[in-house]
Parts: structure tokens; C-alpha cells; sequence
């Protein structure tokens, strides 16, 4: 735990600005006066899967950033840096580092952020920071929230960063929520063939009995296509007695037989149940003789008993019979029924196409006119239907059905409760060994609000979220919020979230930022809580040693004297900013 610690105004918030800055930032907030003005290049050393790494960047331009990087693999960093590196090149190796490739994409899509689009590394990033923005904020626990495409990237990347999404899965749901689109489309294509053929077929009928009705051809076909239409009518001849009239009168006749049967068929359906009906309700007053045979030995019996009974006993017999389920005659007549509507259907289409009175053209204008225009729309039917058929023809939704069906995706609903159970169970675990700090609160769980990604406290055997009041409260909440994400993070073996975390001043509850007052002078109770929040960290670190065998740093700025920084395990004071010390020394600017 590297710690920095001084006076106001010496530049040690600057240092989170930095290393956002180093990190490919698109724009800055680093100080022009007395730093940007006096830096030429800003730089990191970073150590990542056993690899040390040197990214430095030339300082601002105003308001502009720099797209000047120096790289270094082996992590020598030079005396005067020289541009080496592309962006674009070095976001690429950082990126490959934190295992990110083209399947790490965003799930679903905002305002800022595109579905389907690339995660960028830096969204991870504001798992690493607790700014001095936010270290006392009631509602907001995360960087970078006043920006929409941090404020959108949070909830779409959190399932990665505690390792109950994976990169595998994603890229499964991502390739199979692009194959159910494109069996959408399929489907629509498939329906609208579909109406598209409905309709031509419809205007092929028209066309063909308009040519009956003038005489053009003995009779409308029973099988109507537009190929086989446009030849009649190329051949068409004009007797003058249309014979598709007779046609229209044969297959009316035909079709009121077809009703006629079927009307017969459903009234005899309808007085066979009113039968079997009737029946049912005479095998419901026979019942009572099943109970008359059980306890017959308990009967007083006369001469006519037997012959009674067993004649009833024939009687039940016969009904339940006749009311069984499915009888022959059942399946029949359905079989009958189903047939003869397909008949009414086929009569009726064929109706459609056969003229009903005889017309005829007024003159030879009016005739070619005709076939011209019919000829014309049934050579357009022709082409689209040949387009119709091949798209009808596609095993196109079958196949995308099967893999659909093919891919493996893990859901997650169950994996990210009990993930979320989890970090319950590490934040309390960090409450109760603050718990003297926290006062009121001591004895409190600590939830975290999944929806809102904060740590809440909830009263024992009580459903009652408590209001947290004091500004220490709310500090040590975001303390144990990011110890917490971190070791769920560390303990799913996340490799999205780095072992890091920079915090702005924890101590700031306890007095101003404005004046150099030392805490120790403040009241006890005040300078035990700033002592617990630095135990705390200290612990973490030393567990995360100890039970996961994992590195891990924090970078902490502070206003405190370093005679309270004695004692910790793993702290490591870097600087002390008095006297004229700074991120800029005062003997910089006097040269």
C-alpha cells in the first residue's frame, strides 16, 4: 500500500489523473498551471501477467491530448521519450493482456453504446479508482458516472468483471441472438412468399375468368398457373358461345351436393351425441347396482333377484359400450367430413375463375388491350414467381432452427445471485471488522444493490434498508463496496478487473481538505476511525497474500502525518509533500 501524503495542492489527485491519461484517456483534467506546464511526458511502469510494461504519453496540448505514446515490453523506460507506438497498436497489446478480443462485446445496447460493439479495457477501470468525487457520495459509489458512456458500460460489464459471464458464453448468446434474427427474417421472407403467391394466385383466377367470360377460351383449367394461362390465351380463340358458362353451372351443382352432404353429416353427428348423451345419463341412474352386487350376501333376497340383477348387469354392459370414447363410426364420419371440405374448398377456388354471365369486347381495341394487359402481368407473375420459388425452397429456417438449437449457452441468472450472495458475505465479513467505526450500524448486513451497484445496510431480521447518515458511514461503505468487488473478483479468477485500487484521501471525513490541520489533534474517536480504514486496507492486502497468494496494490493520497502510518504490515510511505516537496518540486520552478 503505496501512500502519498501532504499538503494540499502539491498534486497528488493529479496522479489518478495521470494514470487515466496514460491509459489512452480521450480527453484530460490535469492541471496547465504548474504541471502540464512544466511535464513533457507523462509515464507508468505497470506489471501484468509477469510481464513489466513502460506506457508513457507526451503531455496535453490545452485542451487536446497527445497521440505521442512510447512503449516499452520489457518495461525500460527511456530518458527522453520518443513516440513509438500507435493508439490503436498499443490498445491492442493492453487489451490482449486483459484477455479482451473481438467476442468481449457489449450485450445490449444505450444511447452512448451500440450493441454488438467492443468492451473497451479502460470500462474496467472504474473498479480501480475511488476519487475524492466520491469517496462521501450517498448514491454514487463509481467513477465517471456524469459521463453517459461509463454511466451505460457499468451495469453491461459487471457480470464480466465478477466472473459470472465469460467471454465463451457471450460470444454463444452474441452468435445466437444473431442466428434468431436471421431466422426472423427467414420467417417473414417465408410469409411474405407465401401471401405473395396467395395473390397471384388470386389474379391469375380473375384473369382467367374474365378471358372465359369474353369467349377467349372454352373454359377456364381446374389447375390455374400463370405459365399455363399466358399460353391459353396466346392460342386464345373467340367462339361465340363461351363455354365456361356451362363450366360455372357444373361445378355449382357440384358444390351444393358437397353442402348438402355435409349438412346431413353434422346433423346426424349432432343427434348421435344427444344418443350417446341420453345413455350416459342412463348408466348414471344404473350405478347404484355396483353397490346392490357388493353388499349383496347383506341383502334379503326374494325369487326374482338373480334374474333382476343379472339382467341389469346385461343392460350396464351394453351402455357403457355404446358410450365408449371412439367408436368406428366416430373416426368415419370425421374422415368423411375432412374430405368432403376440401372438396368445398377446391369447388370454391374454382368458382372464382368461371365467368357468370357472358360478355363480350366492344371492339377488336378493346380485345387486344385485354390481352395485352393480361399477358403483360402474367409475365411479371412468372418471373416473381420463379424468385418465389426459390426463396419457398430454402431449408432456410430449418436449418438456422437446428443451429440455434446446436449452440450451448450458459444462463447466468443463477451464477450472478449467487455471486451476488457472495460479495453480501465478503462486505459483512469487512462490516464487523469496522464494526467499532461504524457505531449504529455495527451490527447491520451488508446488502449489495445489484440494480443500482452500491453496498446498502439492512437491519437484522428486518427488510428495512437504512438511510446511512455521516459522512464517515458513507466512506467506509465505498471501502468496503471495492475491497469487496475485488476479492469476488480475485476469488472467480476475473481477469478483467486489475489487482489495484487508487483512493483520493479516506480520511477526508474527518476534517478539510483547505488546511493542513493534523487529525491527531482532532478528537480520538475521529483519528480511531481514520486508523481502522487504514487496518482494513492493511488486512485486505495481507489476505489476498495469504488466501489467494495474489499481488495486489493500492496507491493511496493523504492529508494524514506519517507518524500515523507506522505499525501496518504492508504500508509503504512514497512521499511525504511538505516544505516545498510536490508531484512538482518548488526547486523546478525557481530553475
Amino acid at each position: 500500500m503505496n501512500v502519498i501524503t501532504g499538503d494540499s495542492q502539491t498534486g497528488k489527485t493529479a496522479l489518478l489523473g495521470i494514470i487515466d491519461y496514460c491509459f489512452l484517456a480521450s480527453n484530460h483534467n490535469l492541471p496547465h498551471d504548474v504541471i502540464n506546464d512544466n511535464t513533457a511526458w507523462y509515464g507508468l511502469r505497470v506489471c501484468i501477467n509477469d510481464k513489466e510494461l513502460v506506457v508513457a504519453r507526451r503531455s496535453p496540448s490545452g485542451n487536446s491530448v497527445s497521440s505521442d505514446y512510447c512503449f516499452s515490453s520489457v518495461g525500460e523506460l527511456p530518458q527522453i521519450p520518443q513516440p513509438n507506438i500507435a493508439e490503436d497498436d498499443l490498445r491492442h497489446i493492453i487489451e490482449a493482456e486483459f484477455g479482451i478480443d473481438q467476442r468481449t462485446v457489449v450485450s445490449y445496447g444505450g444511447r452512448a453504446l451500440r450493441a454488438g460493439s467492443k468492451v473497451s479495457f479502460r470500462f474496467f477501470f472504474l473498479f480501480n479508482t475511488i476519487s475524492d468525487e466520491i469517496i462521501l457520495s450517498t448514491k454514487t459509489f463509481f467513477d465517471k458516472q456524469s459521463d453517459e458512456r461509463y454511466r451505460e458500460a457499468l451495469p453491461r460489464i459487471f457480470d464480466l468483471a465478477m466472473g459470472v459471464d465469460d467471454i465463451e458464453n457471450i460470444a454463444a448468446r452474441e452468435k445466437r441472438e444473431q442466428l434468431r434474427k436471421e431466422l426472423e427474417r427467414a420467417e417473414r421472407r417465408a410469409e411474405s412468399t407465401v401471401t405473395r403467391r396467395g395473390e397471384f394466385d388470386r389474379e391469375a383466377r380473375q384473369i382467367a375468368a374474365q378471358a372465359a367470360m369474353f369467349g377467349l377460351m372454352k373454359e377456364a383449367p381446374n389447375e390455374i398457373t400463370p405459365e399455363r394461362l399466358r399460353d391459353v390465351l396466346i392460342e386464345a380463340s373467340s367462339p361465340k358461345t363461351p363455354k365456361g358458362l356451362d363450366r360455372y353451372s357444373e361445378t355449382s351443382v357440384k358444390l351444393y351436393a358437397v353442402n348438402r352432404r355435409l349438412r346431413k353429416l353434422q346433423q346426424f353427428t349432432q343427434e348421435y351425441n344427444a344418443y350417446k348423451e341420453a345413455l350416459g345419463k342412463t348408466d348414471d341412474s344404473l350405478r347404484p347396482l355396483a353397490v346392490i352386487l357388493e353388499r349383496s350376501s347383506e341383502l334379503v333376497k326374494s325369487d326374482v333377484f338373480d334374474p333382476l340383477i343379472s339382467g341389469l348387469k346385461v343392460d350396464l354392459k351394453n351402455i357403457k359400450e355404446a358410450i365408449a370414447p371412439k367408436r368406428p363410426v366416430d373416426g368415419e364420419i370425421t374422415s368423411l367430413v375432412k374430405d368432403l371440405e376440401r372438396s368445398k374448398q377446391s369447388l370454391e377456388r374454382e368458382l372464382e375463375s368461371l365467368p357468370v354471365e357472358p360478355k363480350s369486347f366492344e371492339s377488336m381495341r378493346d380485345l387486344y388491350l385485354f390481352l395485352g394487359e393480361a399477358r403483360g402481368k402474367l409475365a411479371t407473375y412468372i418471373e416473381s414467381e420463379t424468385l418465389v420459388s426459390v426463396a419457398i425452397d430454402r431449408p432456410d429456417v430449418s436449418d438456422l432452427q437446428k443451429k440455434i438449437d446446436a449452440i450451448q449457452v450458459r444462463e447466468i441468472e443463477d451464477e450472478r445471485d449467487a455471486v451476488v450472495q457472495l460479495i453480501n458475505e465478503v462486505a459483512l465479513e469487512l462490516v464487523k471488522e469496522v464494526s467499532s467505526s461504524l457505531e449504529n450500524y455495527a451490527n447491520w448486513q451488508a446488502i449489495f444493490n445489484y440494480r443500482e451497484k452500491r453496498i446498502q445496510l439492512r437491519k437484522p431480521k428486518s427488510t428495512l434498508i437504512e438511510n446511512v447518515g455521516s459522512s464517515s458511514n458513507h466512506m467506509f461503505l465505498h471501502l468496503i463496496q471495492f475491497l469487496a468487488l475485488h476479492e469476488v473478483a480475485i476469488n472467480r479468477g476475473s481477469s478483467f478487473v486489475p489487482s489495484f485500487l487508487v483512493i483520493d484521501q479516506p480520511s477526508r471525513p474527518y476534517y478539510g481538505s483547505q488546511n493542513g490541520t493534523d487529525p491527531a489533534r482532532n478528537r480520538h474517536s475521529d483519528e480511531a476511525k481514520i486508523m481502522s480504514a487504514f487496518k482494513l486496507l492493511d488486512n485486505f492486502i495481507s489476505r489476498m497474500n495469504s488466501d489467494y497468494q495474489m499481488d495486489f496494490q493500492m496507491i493511496v493520497f493523504e492529508h494524514v502525518p506519517k507518524s500515523m502510518l507506522v505499525g501496518f504490515k504492508n504500508f509503504h510511505l512514497v512521499e511525504e509533500f511538505h516544505g516545498g516537496n510536490a508531484l512538482i518540486p518548488q526547486q523546478w520552478l525557481a530553475g
